[in-house]
This record gives structure tokens, C-alpha cells and sequence, in this order.
């Protein structure tokens, strides 16, 4: 088995990080539809991955198995914390991690948890004491592997679609 490395996102993954962000978004926006690259929908979701990446404010983590990216992970800076500052009223700053994708043929091999041991140490480089993300209700695999990793569930966010009548 081929080593896998994580590292910062660099523009000669762009191409790469498409298709694989490409399947993230199938996977948790278009679900059972076929893989539609110029869905506006779509390509707005890269485009945000892909000003992360290059922003000043978040990182971009790939993983990397020979030549194949097989992973990445968003992490947006906590506000105020660019120089190391904590948050708001005293509180410990919290880094929003998001994005967190393996491709199928490498899940449960471990790629996810160096991701996310590498995203910590930059929230704790960022400044940040906490990293808050959001996961899908019914989304059990993705809640136990958090949970797995000592993330707590802290808030219960709802939603509903509105109608134009």
C-alpha cells in the first residue's frame, strides 16, 4: 500500500480537487442524479472550496496516495484570530472545519483521521481553541466518526424550504 501524505492544497491540484470535490457534492447535494459538472449549483460549491484554498482567512488540506488525491478538508480561520487573538468576550476562538471528503475506495483505511489530526494542528496554529462543523442529522457514519474523534454534538441546527405561494 502506497503511503498517503497530507499537505496544503496547491494550485497544480485544482484539476484533481475537482473531480473529487465534484463527488462530495453528488454525495451530499444531489444525491442518486448523475454528476453534472456545469451545474451552476455545483460549480458554485468549487469555486468556494477553491477560495478557501487561496484566501488568507482558511486552509485547504489534500491527502495524497502516489499520484491520486483520495482527500481533503476545509478549515476556515476563527474571526479576530489572525494574529493569535482569542475570541470574542474572552472565549477560546473556534475554527469552522467543513468539507471533510475520502473518496469511496479509500474510506476506512485511516485517510480521514490524518486529515483530521492535520486540521487540528492548523486550528491550534490558527489561534483557534475549539473547531465547530456541521454534519447532516442522518448522516450516522459521519456523527459516529466525530464522536469517535471527541467531538461533541452541541447544537441541533433546523431548516425548512420556502415556498413561493
Amino acid at each position: 500500500m502506497t503511503t498517503v501524505t497530507v499537505r496544503p492544497y496547491a494550485q497544480r491540484d485544482e484539476a484533481r480537487l475537482r473531480t473529487i470535490a465534484l463527488q462530495n457534492f453528488i454525495e451530499q447535494v444531489q444525491v442518486g442524479q448523475a454528476a453534472d459538472a456545469e451545474d451552476p449549483a455545483a460549480q458554485s460549491y468549487l469555486a468556494h472550496i477553491i477560495r478557501i484554498a487561496e484566501g488568507d482567512r482558511g486552509v485547504l488540506l489534500v491527502a495524497e496516495q502516489g499520484q491520486q488525491l483520495i482527500g481533503f478538508v476545509c478549515l476556515t480561520a476563527p474571526a479576530g484570530t489572525a494574529e493569535g487573538q482569542e475570541g470574542q468576550e474572552g472565549q477560546e476562538a473556534y475554527a469552522f472545519m467543513s468539507d471533510l471528503f475520502v473518496v469511496p475506495a479509500s474510506r476506512n483505511q485511516g485517510v480521514g483521521s490524518l486529515l483530521i489530526r492535520e486540521v487540528e494542528q492548523c486550528a491550534r496554529e490558527m489561534g483557534a481553541g475549539h473547531i465547530a462543523l456541521r454534519v447532516a442529522a442522518g448522516n450516522t457514519a459521519s456523527r459516529h466518526f466525530y464522536g469517535n474523534k471527541r467531538y461533541l454534538e452541541k447544537f441541533v441546527v433546523m431548516s425548512k424550504a420556502i415556498d413561493d405561494a
